[in-house]
C-alpha cells in the first residue's frame, strides 16, 4: 500500500529531480521514490557501519540492519575502512547470533 507524503524542496533540488526524470523517462514521483529508497539504503548502511566502528553491535547485526548478507557486510567494512578488530568475546557473540538464526 502506498501513502502520500508532501514536503517542500528548494527550486534547485526540484530541477535536479526533473532532470533525472527526463533522463530516465519516468515521472517526478517515481524519481523521488527511487531516490528515497537509495537514501534509506545508504542511511541504514552508514548507521550499521558507525555502530560496528563504535563496537556497539556485531557484524552479523550490522548486516541485518543494512539489509545485507554477512559476507556483503564484511566487504562494506573493508570498503569503508572500518577496522575489524575482534576480541574472543565478540567472536563468540558473532557465532551465537549466527547459530540463533
Amino acid at each position: 500500500m502506498m501513502i502520500t507524503v508532501s514536503t517542500r524542496i528548494d527550486e534547485k533540488l526540484a530541477k535536479e529531480i526533473e532532470k533525472i526524470g527526463i533522463e530516465k523517462g519516468i515521472d517526478r514521483s517515481a524519481v523521488i521514490r527511487e531516490l528515497l529508497y537509495i537514501g534509506l539504503k545508504e542511511y541504514k548502511l552508514r548507521k550499521a557501519l558507525d555502530l560496528v566502528r563504535e563496537r556497539k553491535i556485531t557484524v552479523w547485526k550490522a548486516a541485518e540492519i543494512a539489509g545485507l548478507t554477512y559476507q556483503e557486510m564484511l566487504e562494506k567494512l573493508k570498503e569503508h575502512n572500518v577496522p575489524f578488530p575482534i576480541t574472543e568475546g565478540e567472536l563468540i557473540r558473532e557465532f551465537e547470533e549466527i547459530s540463533s538464526e
